[in-house]
């Protein structure tokens, strides 16, 4: 008999980067926002002398490691469940900002930061995902005060956010000008916490793209060479999905 040899498609194990954040009580999701909460349905012993153990999960679909879908803040945009696997799947760009956010928290990434960034690296590639490193939610995740700028809760806590994002201006350069699969951030929002009208929300679900927000371990992934697989819980007319997000490092 022949042993069996199993191979991996998407490359070894040790080149599989886990970019998500797990789901607990400490997930960080939008203060008016229900947090994650696992309720233990059944944990122990059944009268039939085995182990069996189940729970009960609820939550916002926009919290911790989660995609925004075009529905998102687009009125006839597609839903989770609308769009393609394999469109959640490309080349991933780290632009590096976290110089210019440790000076401000409220920094919005500019047009010339992304084209400073080609002159080095080349032209973004077709079907990327631009994934913004502010270093904010990478250091201090899942501590809302540093991460959110406050830890209140509900309304009161909206005039207290404060943390990175992109520039409306920058998610029109890259929609208009760049052919990209979606965008990303390690913090929970691709608009900064100041933000009161949403314009890159606007902008990158009106184009149809992609959003990522919370994505972990940001500091491991390269510059480029890597390939972002975003694999969104499946929720029919999902505006949004917890997702696992892993990378296949060069």
């Amino acid at each position: 008999m022949h042993e069996a040899r199993f191979g991996y498609a998407a490359g070894p194990p040790g080149k599989i980067l886990d970019m998500t954040y797990p789901y607990d009580r400490n997930t960080l999701y939008w203060p008016n926002a229900s947090p994650f909460k696992l309720t233990p349905e059944f944990h122990g012993m059944k009268e039939r002398g085995y182990w069996y153990a189940a729970n009960f999960f609820a939550a916002s679909e926009h919290g911790g490691t989660h995609v925004d879908a075009p529905l998102h803040f687009a009125q006839n945009g597609r839903s989770v469940d609308q769009i393609p696997l394999a469109e959640w799947i490309g080349p991933a760009v780290k632009i590096d900002a976290r110089e210019q956010c440790t000076r401000d928290r409220d920094y919005l990434l500019s047009v010339e930061d992304i084209t400073s960034w080609e002159e080095k690296h080349g032209r973004i590639p077709a079907g990327a995902w631009v994934i913004m490193y502010t270093g904010i939610g990478t250091q201090f995740y899942p501590d809302p005060k540093r991460v959110l700028g406050t830890d209140k809760k509900g309304e009161p806590a909206f005039p207290e956010l404060s943390f990175p994002a992109f520039s409306r201006e920058s998610a029109e350069f890259l929609t208009q000008e760049r052919d990209i699969r979606g965008i990303g951030i390690d913090t929970p929002s691709m608009d900064n916490g100041r933000s009161q009208d949403f314009w890159v929300h606007r902008v990158i679900c009106g184009a149809g793209k992609l959003g990522l927000e919370n994505i972990a371990s940001l500091d491991k992934l390269p510059v480029t060479g890597s390939t972002l697989y975003v694999i969104p819980m499946l929720i029919k007319g999902g505006t949004g999905a917890p997702a696992r997000v892993f990378a296949i490092l060069p």
